[in-house]
């Protein structure tokens, strides 16, 4: 997480820059002057035909968003057409007579707007900072990282809870900040202008997402992401790499059946990373059946963005075997052979872990090996290296290392 962080730190530092460093735009109302720190914002919204004042001409920046133009100012900004083939929410509150009932039901239909759980959708109730979070995050496909409490500056916000999460999707971005340096303020009511600027910042900045979906198996039970190897050369499970960000987006159970898992990666650098994902069908602690794939994942900037291509690969990759070292232990040099004597490497190359005296080895083929490592204090250590061809579609050989008992 330290390295993504300072990937995206240099990023945040550009995109926190405010939006006046940007082109000007001409003044479209008389209430919002251009020293207004959301001003150029809401000029080139207007400009764009996405926002709209009232009859008198003005734009009432301080006013705050309501659920209803909230949603319609994002379909706008989205792209989305829903003026046909919406799928009526079946919100209690929102007829096909309510002006912003296409673009409620859009955003419905796309699950980046839900209602509440008496039915209805509150088209005229403000937005929260919390909810503004949250709509953005999901209507862009903003990286969902994760985040630990010093990464965190605000006291109102906790990762775990309700729009929590979603702040901090923001703020990691440069896209937002609190209202104090301590305070996020996130039941606070958003403005017509904060708004504005925050629909418009997220725009500009927000990166490329790729997802990578679940589908149901023969008999229509749906598969379930579980774990993501991510690391090109490891022997555990670790959520990222320097090369992507990813992470698991857990579905949701429905009347109709679970709705599938999705996986998302974010592009950090160019580069190529690799990818392994694990999951099952049906519940996770029944293990029902296992899933595994495997990818390439390569990164590339094309028109100055930074995009992510999926590739299957059919190799195996070298894999780590990890040998377990007596606190106080120090490897000097590793004797590997397989088992039959062929002699693979007599000074075979070694890396250390940063919290444990273990070393590890890279194996490159299957078979059955024997590595002799030899100490500093002149004594003998040996070890079965046992590496299979994986029966699963995985990247990385089943390597099982067991200590013998002739070390001496």
């Amino acid at each position: 997480m330290k390295k993504i962080w300072m990937t995206f730190g240099t990023v945040a530092l550009a995109l926190s820059l405010p939006l006046t460093s940007m082109a000007a735009s001409n003044q479209k109302f008389t209430d919002v002057p251009e020293t207004k720190h959301f001003a150029e914002a809401v000029n080139e919204l207007a400009e764009r035909h996405i926002i709209t004042g009232y009859e008198d001409g003005m734009f009432k920046p301080g006013n705050p968003i309501t659920r209803g133009q909230a949603a319609a100012i994002i379909v706008k900004l989205l792209k989305e057409n829903p003026d046909y083939f919406v799928k009526d929410p079946g919100f209690k509150d929102v007829s096909k007579a309510n002006g912003y009932y296409n673009s409620i039901a859009k955003l419905a239909e796309l699950e980046i707007m839900g209602g509440y759980a008496d039915g209805s959708f509150g088209p005229n109730d403000p937005v929260t900072r919390g909810q503004m979070a949250s709509i953005l995050v999901k209507a862009y496909d903003l990286p969902r990282f994760d985040f630990i409490d010093k990464e965190n500056p605000f006291g109102d916000v906790k990762s775990t809870n309700s729009h929590g999460a979603n702040v901090l999707i923001l703020y990691k971005l440069g896209i937002t900040t609190g209202v104090t340096q301590e305070r996020f303020g996130i039941n606070e009511w958003v403005t017509r202008g904060q708004a504005s600027k925050l629909m418009l910042t997220t725009e500009r900045v927000y990166p490329d997402t790729y997802s990578i979906k679940t589908q149901g198996d023969k008999s229509g039970m749906m598969m379930r992401f579980s774990e993501i190897m991510a690391n090109e050369d490891t022997d555990e499970f670790i959520p990222n790499s320097e090369i992507y960000h990813a992470a698991i987006i857990k579905g949701r159970q429905t009347p109709a059946g679970y709705t599938g898992d999705r996986l998302q990666l974010t592009p950090l650098k160019e580069g190529r990373g690799t990818l392994q994902v694990g999951g099952n069908y049906g519940m996770e602690a029944q293990n029902i059946k296992r899933y595994y794939d495997k990818y390439y994942v390569d990164v590339k900037k094309v028109d100055g963005r930074l995009k992510i291509e999926l590739q299957h690969p059919s190799e195996i990759l070298k894999t780590r075997a990890r040998l377990k070292m007596a606190a106080g232990e120090k490897v000097e040099s590793i004797h590997f052979a397989q088992t039959d004597g062929v002699v693979i490497s007599d000074n075979m190359a070694f890396e250390g872990y940063t919290d444990s005296p273990d070393v590890f080895i890279r194996v490159n083929r299957h078979g059955n090996y024997i590595a002799t490592v030899r100490l500093t204090n002149g004594k003998e250590v040996r070890y079965t290296v046992d590496a299979k061809v994986p029966t699963k579609h995985k990247l990385y050989y089943e390597i099982e290392v067991t200590k013998m008992n002739d070390s001496k």
